[in-house]
Formats: structure tokens, sequence, C-alpha cells
């Protein structure tokens, strides 16, 4: 019996969530614009109906045959559609999408159960499952399951298995159990989950999560969202790496457990012989992740070469053997790192009695392999081993660490059987973002701005979002122009810059501080901050060390023309000369008549940095012209009358200051 695993909700937009949406923005270009080998969408029944509904606008640029005749719409499979192959999801464009009733597709239409016949060959490129099957006998369960697995192997499809919905851990025993599926769960954890019963039991499922908040709370459109993910990941696989045959579903699996986040989730964990989480599998699909991990490239396993931090494999390893891939995480911050490791037990058909797939007919053997993480020494493997995944039952390796520092590493696939074995690796980590404060101050005084870098590590080809968050003693808005929330480091650069820009006023408040830190994104890492300075005008900034608050709230005491101290020194005049306006001063003016002309000198105050000084004569304290300057450092300031003193007319002469 086939039923399908959701009921119908409202669409929402869940791509944010798994990264899309920032891929489809920064990568646009680089996307498929088509699934040029189509898709398959097996359904169970909806009131006798399995086909989805090609009116809706979705659907306008999909060709959907129904590969097991004529049928009523069903919501179930129109929404599986919208998250699969809509035109807002992830595969949005041209494709051909075939659609099949579940049960004729275990049966005449596809895989051909109980029969002396081979599945039929499947051309397109991801099946799609959204329903489990529950009362099958247990024979015909590891037929069907293993009838899947072959069909896998042998057409290089991508096939995604929805499981049942509610926690338990009674699996459902078709597709779920299968070998060469990927089997999808919630990030909620609101699903069947634990350890294979059939065929080979002790395997974790699912083996990745995807996002289940209302209205997508149901395996059913779960299972999509990683089916469309897989769609991107296959086409540009076949397209631009040229990838045939099994490699392809391997690879795929490979990329999408590798790149699946862990802190997304209520708890994650593995261990070296469980190497999936028992709930949530490999983690939640990140489609940002997987995207990068693909296109950092394929490399080949070398003891003279060291990979990015990021890329995958296919290849083979031979019986009891190893292959070596050295890799680097680069300075900046400590990273998760993840590293994937798949392939496909052998299966062979072989026909007597009951035909082949029947269970005294059916002949499978899974090869034993490892993957090791150690740290090495350049391109030197150290015996140090930082993570290993040893299991001896799943066909799937997973290590991981939370935060892997900076250094050169090694991961080593193991084989520790006597055949040679094809195989898939990818692995996964995240570039570090750094903060740098350029120019460290931003002056009040002339509106000067400070300045940071915002670095990141790694390759530069596709921009990098960088959220911004703000703290410190200066307030946004008051003290500084409202800063950007986020910062994109352009494709083809290392760094951006962010400006602060302070605001003037002429409040007495000092200097006052701005902490700008990195905050936190599923695209990076990051444990760096700056700090920056906003300076105070320079008679502010003094008025605000020597006035009470509520001095500094009355003009009459804290203003530049007040004199609180009666010395008849104003304030401004304090603080050019650097006195104390709260304690009388005796005048600083030096009178000098010794050169026959009337002069004077003035010590300065060196903090005194916004003050014009200059000096002026008169002879009737009405009109003024300029003296002579004969000193004017940043201490002292001298000058005298241009004319000598005449004794019958009076003379005056004065320092002049003026603030801006």
């Amino acid at each position: 019996m086939a039923i399908f695993i959701g009921t119908l909700p409202s669409h929402a937009d869940w791509r944010e969530e798994i990264g899309f949406t920032r891929l489809a923005s920064f990568a646009a270009s680089e996307l498929p614009t088509a699934t040029t080998a189509g898709l398959a969408q097996i359904e169970a029944l909806e009131d006798d109906n399995y086909a989805p509904d090609t009116t809706l606008s979705q659907f306008a640029d999909q060709t959907i045959s129904l590969q097991s005749g004529s049928s009523g719409t069903s919501s179930h499979a129109s929404h599986v559609g919208r998250n699969f192959y809509g035109s807002d999801s992830q595969l949005a464009g041209a494709a051909q999408v075939d659609v099949y009733y579940a049960s004729d597709w275990i049966s005449t239409d596809f895989l051909n159960l109980g029969t002396t016949s081979l599945p039929l060959t499947e051309t397109r490129a991801v099946q799609n499952h959204s329903w489990i099957g529950t009362d099958n006998s247990t024979a015909d369960a590891e037929e069907i399951n293993q009838r899947l697995d072959y069909a896998i192997n042998r057409d290089g499809f991508v096939c995604l298995v929805g499981m049942n919905n509610g926690s338990s851990a009674t699996y459902p025993q078709i597709l779920g159990q299968a070998y060469h599926t990927i089997a999808v769960g919630r990030d909620d954890g609101n699903h069947s989950a634990g350890l294979t019963t059939l065929d080979g039991t002790g395997r974790s499922k699912p083996e990745i999560v995807a996002p289940s908040a209302s209205p997508e709370s149901a395996t059913s459109w779960t299972t999509p969202m990683v089916a469309g993910t897989a769609g991107l990941l296959v086409e540009a696989l076949t397209s631009t790496y040229g990838l045939t045959g099994a490699d392809k579903p391997r690879v795929t699996k490979a990329i999408l457990l590798a790149s699946a986040t862990k802190d997304t989730l209520a708890s994650w964990s593995n261990s070296s012989t469980t190497p999936l989480d028992t709930t949530y599998g490999a983690g939640e699909l990140n489609a940002w992740h997987a995207w990068h991990t693909l296109r950092a490239g394929r490399v080949s396993a070398s003891t003279t070469t060291s990979h990015p931090p990021r890329g995958w494999a296919a290849e083979s390893v031979p019986a009891n053997s190893s292959k070596t891939y050295f890799l680097s995480i680069p300075a900046g911050a400590s990273t998760p790192f993840s590293a994937c490791l798949t392939w496909h037990r052998a299966i062979s058909s072989q026909s007597s009695g009951n035909g082949p797939f029947r269970s005294l007919d059916f002949s499978a053997t899974l090869a034993d392999l490892n993957l090791r993480l150690y740290q090495a020494d350049g391109l030197s493997t150290t015996t140090t081993v930082v993570e290993q995944s040893l299991s001896s039952v799943d066909n799937v390796e997973l290590v991981h660490d939370s935060g892997l520092p900076p250094g050169d590493y090694a991961l080593v696939v193991e084989n520790a059987s006597s055949t040679a074995t094809s195989y898939a690796l990818a692995w996964h980590s995240l570039p570090a973002v750094t903060i740098e404060a350029t120019v460290a101050t931003a002056a009040e005084l002339d509106l000067s701005a400070a300045t940071l870098a915002v670095s990141r590590t790694g390759e530069t080809t596709l921009p990098l979002l960088v959220s911004l968050s703000y703290s410190g003693t200066a307030t946004a808005g008051a003290d500084y122009e409202s800063p950007p929330a986020e910062l994109t480091i352009p494709a083809g650069a290392s760094s951006a810059t962010v400006e602060i820009t302070p605001i003037s006023d002429d409040l007495a408040q000092g200097d006052r501080t701005i902490t700008v830190t990195a905050g936190t994104d599923f695209s990076y890492v990051s444990d760096s901050s700056a700090g920056i300075t906003i300076a105070d005008k320079p008679f502010d900034a003094w008025r605000f060390l020597h006035f009470t608050s509520a001095d500094l709230s009355d003009p009459a005491i804290s203003g530049e023309s007040a004199d609180p101290d009666s010395d008849q020194l104003a304030n401004l005049l304090e603080y050019a000369l650097g006195t104390d306006p709260n304690s009388s001063t005796a005048s600083p003016v030096a009178a000098d008549l010794s050169t026959g002309s009337l002069a004077i000198s003035l010590a300065k105050s060196t903090a005194a940095t916004d003050i014009s000084w200059d000096a002026q004569v008169s002879a009737d304290l009405l009109s003024w012209s300029p003296a002579e300057i004969l000193t004017n450092s940043d201490s002292l300031i001298e000058a005298r009358a241009p004319d000598p003193l005449d004794p019958s007319s009076p003379a005056f002469i004065r320092v002049k200051i003026t603030r801006p």
C-alpha cells in the first residue's frame, strides 16, 4: 500500500532558510535555467487522483506527462510539484516531468516488482517520492528497495524519498530503507528516525532534513526541497563536469550531506561508528553551501597537491588500499568542517526459480570504506587523527568538526574490502570574515569618517554578504549616521569598506566608542571585531572633563563666554590657555616693551587644536589692525606692534582667538 505523507497547507517561501534566495541573487548567471534530463514525480493517490494541477501558473514552463493513465488533480501532488519544479522553486525553467502513480510505478510502470524483468530505464535526472509504503511483505519490501538501488546504480539518477511523519523509530518499509536513495526528514525531528530493520539493519535514516516550519510541516514538502537542490547539482555535474552514470547520484549525495548545516537544529551529534545523527542525519539542507562545494571543483587524490577548503572527488579506491586528499584551512577563524564519503553496494541480478531480485536470486556486496581526517604537516600526514568515521553497516561515512582550527589536514579514504570500490567524497568549510579599523577615529570637528575593512578568506568569485552589528557608548542616528546592517563583499574582491560618519553637535559628551562585529550568518565564520572612536569637538571634550552634568546643562556656567570662577577669563579663553575654569587664574598675559614696540606673549594649550590665534593693535580700542606675529607655534604665540611705541599716543595690543 502506498500513502502520501502530508496534507495540503498554503504555500510558503522556505527558500531563504536553505540559502537559495541568496544563491539565486548572487549566482544567478551560474544556475541552470532548465533541467535538460527532466524530472520524475511519484505520487500516492489522493481521492483516486495522482496528478498535479497542470493549469496552475506555477507549472506554465513544465511539460507534465502522466505515466500511469489519466487522472484528476491532486492537491498533494500540486504542492509537491510547487516545491520541486514550480516557477518559484529552485528548478524554475523548462523541464519534462514524468508523473507516476506509486503502485503502478512499483509494478509495470518502472520497477517490475515480482517479475523476471529488470526495472525499466530511467532517463530523468531526479526522482521525488513524497509517499511511503507500510503494508508490504518483508520479501516485497526488500525487493522494491533492491530494485530501486539497482536502477539508481545502473541509470545514474538521484532519488529522494520521504520518511513518515510523526516521531517514531518504526520505519516505513519503502523506500526509506534503500541504500542508494537520499532519505529526507524534517528539521523539527517529527519524522520516523533511527536504524533500518530491513536488508541490512542498523543504518541511520533519514540522511538529511529540510525546513518544516508551518505551513511546510510534512515530509511530503521537505522532500522536494532537497530534490530541487539535487536537481541543480546534477544538472551542473552533467553539463559542466561531464559526470556520467552512478557517479552522479554518489557525488550529489556526498555534496548534499557534506554541506548540510548542524547548528540550525535542536541538537546534532554523531560518532565514529554512527556517522549520521539518528534523528537529523547529516543535518539541514543548505543550497548555498551545496553549490559552493560543487563549484569549488572536482579534484583527485594526490600526495603533491593541497586542495581548497571545499571540494569533491569521484574516484575508485583499490582493494585494501587508501587515497589521500590534502587541504588547508586558511588563517582567520576556526570553521565548521564536514566531509562525506558515499558509495554504492554492488547489486547483481540472477535468473532462476523466482526470477531476479527475489530473495534466493538477489546478490549484493557492500564494501567497507572508512574516512579519517588527519592533522597534516604541509603535504605529510601526521599520526594525529582529528575525526574519523568507521561504520561497518552504512554506505555513508561522515566526519564533522564544529570548529576546525586553521592549518593543514588530510582526508584519507580507506578501503578495508577485497574489491576496488567507486566512491564520491565531498568536503565543506566556511570562509572566515575579519574586521579591521583602517582609520580608527571619526572626528566630529571636521566630520571626517572612520573606515573599517571587512575581509574574507577563501575564493572570491561570488559575492559574500556580511551582517554587521554595532555597540559601544556612541548611538547610531545621534552620534553617527546610521550605518549599514549588512555589507556585500563583491565578486572578485577579498574585502570591502564601511565608513562611520560622525554627526556634529554642540553637546559636551567626550569621546565615544563603537565596536563593529560581524553578525552570525550561515555563509561564514567570524570571531573578529574592531573598535573605533568618535572624537568630540575639542572644546566640547574639554568642557566634558571640567564640568558636571548639571553644569553642562547650564550655559551660564559651561558656555563659551561664561566665567564660573570670575577670573575675567571666559571658558573659551581658559580652554585655549589650558587653565582651570573652576579655579581663579592670574592673568597669563606677558607684556614687553624692551624692543621699543608694544609686545605680547601667551602660552597656548597644545590640546586646543581647534583654536585659531591672531594678534591685533589699536590706538582707540575701536579700530584694530594686524600686529606682527613673531611666533605662533603649538604652545606659544608672540606678537608686537609694527610701529615703535609713541609715548604721546595710546597703544593697545591684544590676542584674538576664534573657534569654528
